[in-house]
């Protein structure tokens, strides 16, 4: 079970980064942006102050449920699909929560402490915040989204040199390129699957809304999701994801040392058949 969390690491890791834009804000210079832009468009006539206040209602909202008619419900007129789709945050022009940074860093940590063995300073939560702080407030020459877990460590690799120089590289070198050939295998299953060419599998709306929502419950640690017919899910794909669930919640609820130590391991699973099933189905 630890081999199986311990595989998809690199993973989880890229999810929960890339995660951390669905609950950013706008940074004041991206605000102030988007006022002008629609006061240029006869969008928006009034102070900047009122339009913070509308702005900050809609990034309060999960990222999956804001509507461009969330919008055009406070403009004086509905905002085109184009202008619409410069509401898009990425981390140049947002502000991320510093504690779910802090947890993402907590958690690497601890996988990296108890998978290696080690109490080096390199895995520190320390050195992996700072290195979580330059990927969220990139230079202008570093990628601001779709962060991959090769962005990681290379910014994990520019933080620890620029803290230590090459003082602690052996230790560095040695968990650094297990972490890359995990990705690099992980990568490799993933490729060897889609060749495989599994039938695609059909869903309806409600199947696929229902997915997304286990995924993004599971990413934001809140409760998921019921599946919304009460005959519950008819597909066996579904109802395996289904029957994941039930045993994650357990795990949730429990305090029982038995079922805690595999709680990493059915999340991943989760998250992992949510994706599967999003790549696979028909479109």
């Amino acid at each position: 079970m630890i081999g199986e969390v311990k595989h998809l690491f690199p993973r989880l890791m890229e999810q929960k980064i890339n995660a951390l834009l669905d609950t950013a804000e706008p940074t004041e210079m991206k605000a102030f942006q988007l006022y002008k832009t629609c006061q240029s468009e006869n969008l928006w006539q009034d102070t900047f102050e009122k339009f913070q206040t509308h702005l900050e209602r809609f990034f309060s909202v999960p990222k999956t449920e804001r509507r461009k008619s969330d919008l055009d419900a406070v403009l004086d007129r509905p905002l085109s699909s184009h202008l619409f789709e410069s509401f898009h945050l990425t981390f140049r022009n947002s502000v991320v929560d510093p504690s779910a940074v802090l947890n993402i860093a907590s958690w690497a940590h601890h996988f990296m402490r108890v998978s290696y063995k080690s109490a080096s300073v390199v895995i520190s939560t320390d050195v992996l915040q700072k290195t979580l702080n330059y990927i969220t407030h990139p230079p202008l020459f570093e990628k601001e989204e779709n962060i991959t877990f090769e962005d990681f460590c290379d910014a994990w690799k520019k933080t620890v040199f620029k803290l230590f120089g090459k003082t602690h590289d052996n230790e560095f070198n040695h968990i650094l390129k297990e972490l890359q050939w995990l990705n690099a295998e992980l990568r490799s299953d993933s490729s060897e699957l889609r060749e495989r060419h599994f039938p695609t599998i059909y869903l309806t709306q409600t199947e696929i809304d229902w997915t997304l929502a286990v995924q993004k419950a599971v990413l934001e640690d809140l409760p998921i999701p019921k599946f919304p017919l009460s005959r519950g899910p008819q597909k066996p794909r579904l109802m395996e994801l289904e029957r994941t669930i039930r045993l994650y919640n357990i795990v949730q609820t429990s305090r029982l040392p038995e079922f805690l130590k595999h709680k990493d391991n059915i999340r991943a699973t989760l998250l992992d058949r949510c994706e599967t099933l999003m790549r696979e189905k028909a479109s």
